[in-house]
This record gives C-alpha cells, sequence and structure tokens, in this order.
C-alpha cells in the first residue's frame, strides 16, 4: 500500500513544528489539539504552502520534499486538494466557476458537474458564494479541492462554520464522500466528535509536537499522558503524592492497583461514565455531591473528594442519586483506571512505541 511518509522539522519565530506520521492510501486522519499547537501549520506544510528548514515528505516513491536532496515540490505540483477554514471561495465567481477554478479546460464541464451533483449542490451552480449558507459554501469548497481528483485531501476545520444541527448531517456526508473517492484525507480540528466520528486514525498535537498517534479508539481509550487525556476529554484527575509498592498515596485518600506503577507515574485518572457510587464491599473514596446536571440520557454528577478534586460522574437519567449535599462514596474500578505521567524525557517517541510513556514539564500543563 502507498503511505504519505511525513518527517520534518518546521521553525518559524517562536515556534518548531517537529512531525512525524504515516497516512495509508484511504481513510481519514484527524489531528486534535488546542488552537496553537501546529494542527493548520501541518497542513500549510503538507501542502506545499510552508517549507521546512529539516526532513522529507514522501508519497510512495514520489518525493515532495527533501531537505538534503533540495527537493521541494510547490503546491501545484503535488496534486493536494485543500478546504480552508473560511473556505477560501473567489467571491466574484459563481458556485459553478469555483468548482471550475484551475480546471484544464478539456473535460471541466463534465468535472464540475459531476462534483455539483455528487455534493447536492447542482441547484446553486449560478449563485454566488455570498448567496450561500454555511453549509452551502463548505460542500462548495469541498467539490473545487477534489474536482482535479488530488492524491490526498486536506481539511482544515472543515465543519467551523456551521451550527450543530447541521454538523452531523456534514459528517455524515464527508463520511460516504471518503468512501467514494478512496483518497486519504487529512482533517485538522478541536472537536473530539469529529474525530470519533470520521477519523480511523488520530493523532494529539502539543506545541508543534505529535504526542500520541493510532486508531482512533485505542487513542481515546489510552491516551499516554495526562495533557493527551486532556485534549481528549478526560476529566477525572487525581494527583499521586507517594507511591509504596503497588499503592498510590494523595491527599485525597490512598487507592490499591494491580501492579506498581511505574517511578514517573502522577496521575490516576478515569473517565466519568466509569465512576458509580459504591456498594457494600466495594473499595471506594469518600466524596460529597456538588451539583447534578440532566444531560437528557445520562446526568452529569459534579463531586469533590476529601481534598477538594473534582470527580464527575456520568450516571444513567433513570438510576436513583443522592441530592447535591449529600456525602457519597465513589467506586472507581480499576479495569478503567488509567495511571499516567506527568513528563518524561523524549516526547517525540511515543507515538512509536505503544507502550511508552510521554509528558510534560509541570510547566505547560495547563
Amino acid at each position: 500500500m502507498t503511505q504519505l511518509d511525513i518527517d520534518i522539522v518546521f521553525k518559524r519565530k517562536q515556534f518548531k513544528l517537529d512531525l512525524q506520521m504515516s497516512l495509508a492510501e484511504s481513510g481519514i486522519t484527524a489531528l486534535l489539539g488546542s488552537s496553537g499547537s501546529g494542527k493548520s501549520t501541518a497542513l500549510r506544510v503538507i501542502a506545499g504552502l510552508e517549507k521546512p528548514q529539516q526532513g522529507t515528505i514522501q508519497r510512495g516513491q514520489r518525493t515532495w520534499f527533501d531537505a538534503i536532496k533540495k527537493v521541494f515540490l510547490p503546491p501545484q505540483q503535488r496534486r493536494i486538494g485543500m478546504v480552508f477554514q473560511d473556505y477560501a471561495l473567489f467571491e466574484h465567481l459563481t458556485v459553478a466557476a469555483n468548482v471550475g477554478y484551475g480546471l484544464a479546460k478539456e473535460g471541466r464541464d463534465f468535472h464540475v458537474n459531476y462534483w455539483l451533483e455528487h455534493l447536492h449542490i447542482a441547484e446553486f451552480a449560478d449563485r454566488y458564494p455570498a448567496q450561500l449558507s454555511g453549509g452551502q459554501r463548505q460542500r462548495v469548497a469541498l467539490a473545487r479541492a477534489l474536482a482535479p481528483e488530488p492524491d490526498l485531501l486536506l481539511l482544515d476545520e472543515p465543519f467551523s462554520a456551521v451550527d450543530v444541527s447541521l454538523r452531523q448531517q456534514l459528517r455524515y456526508q464527508l463520511k460516504d464522500l471518503v468512501k467514494d473517492v478512496n483518497r486519504p484525507v487529512l482533517i485538522v480540528s478541536h472537536h473530539l466528535e469529529d474525530a470519533r466520528y470520521l477519523a480511523d486514525n488520530v493523532g494529539i498535537m502539543v506545541e508543534g509536537q505529535l504526542l500520541q498517534f493510532g486508531k482512533t479508539a485505542e487513542v481515546f481509550a489510552n491516551p499516554l499522558c495526562y495533557t493527551v487525556a486532556k485534549i481528549l476529554g478526560w476529566e477525572n484527575f487525581l494527583p499521586i503524592v507517594e507511591i509504596e509498592n503497588t499503592t498510590v498515596h494523595g491527599k485525597w485518600g490512598s487507592m490499591t492497583l494491580e501492579e506498581e506503577p511505574s517511578i514517573d507515574s502522577a496521575w490516576l485518572s478515569i473517565r466519568p461514565e466509569h465512576v458509580r457510587i459504591a456498594t457494600h464491599g466495594q473499595s471506594s473514596i469518600k466524596a460529597s455531591i456538588q451539583e447534578i446536571t440532566d444531560m437528557g440520557v445520562y446526568r452529569s454528577v459534579k463531586c469533590t473528594l476529601e481534598d477538594g478534586t473534582l470527580i464527575h460522574m456520568h450516571r444513567p437519567w433513570d438510576e436513583p442519586l443522592p441530592i447535591a449535599g449529600s456525602e457519597v462514596n465513589l467506586y472507581l474500578p480499576l479495569l478503567n483506571m488509567k495511571v499516567l505521567p506527568s513528563y518524561v524525557q523524549n516526547m517525540s517517541q511515543c507515538h512509536k512505541k505503544p507502550n511508552a510513556a510521554v509528558t510534560l514539564p509541570l510547566s505547560q500543563i495547563s
């Protein structure tokens, strides 16, 4: 299988992008991270809109960039389709003209009509971008990116300009579209739902570094460090003060694990859906219920431990719960508990070794 292999270092004043990853011949890869993490810069470097200082970018046997061999293909020679965050449509051109922009005259009408029909925007062919909704503009941008039949599709926050109700509809359309075009797609987003629903693989970026990369379900279920867990929406973190054989201690209490944790372990973490009120005989931690919020299919319960540490618990909407202000004992199943480090010396290795630990200096943790 032909892969897109990326191994580059891109430096800008006060910013460094250090990226190493491979994309398969088809399917969707998502890059997640907060604003300023380097996601959009990564797309621009891959597209040839920015030139790295070091490394290589290669698709199969074709080299797009090689710093040592002084190879740097411009964007038009990389056969890449890109949808920018603001869609970057030509406001003075009609929808049809936007989709056909840059295509050879021979076969242009066929390709334009095909993508207009395929993305259900044929009725808007003679309209201008200002006359379209956010979702319609997004589909026009997608059609324009796909019309030249690119080898790779790059999407920069493709759903940022649409409302919540339209967002899921556009996800459905994009997922079906990717199956049809059979091309690799790289999407950057800060919305977890985009990656969960769309992506086959996901990478987590922080301050220009790829901290974890792998199958989407595996990454979401097994973050390698505190920082990755926070980006992936994990809410519960119990700080570890002392490790004694298999028992970890904190101001919140103590917990005995199934095996001795590594010396750099700094946090116990568990997702809210796995926390529940202890029954007789289960090991537990004392807590106080602060607030209960009805979320529809479940209720979100905010609790505090004895040291003030917050613990969030998600329980079924019809499960009986004590009222806010009640003292409870919380059961945190060891099967669902993750022991996470705070920092290690070599962050760049974390996405290569599935069992490796990765962390950031405490000053960088937010």
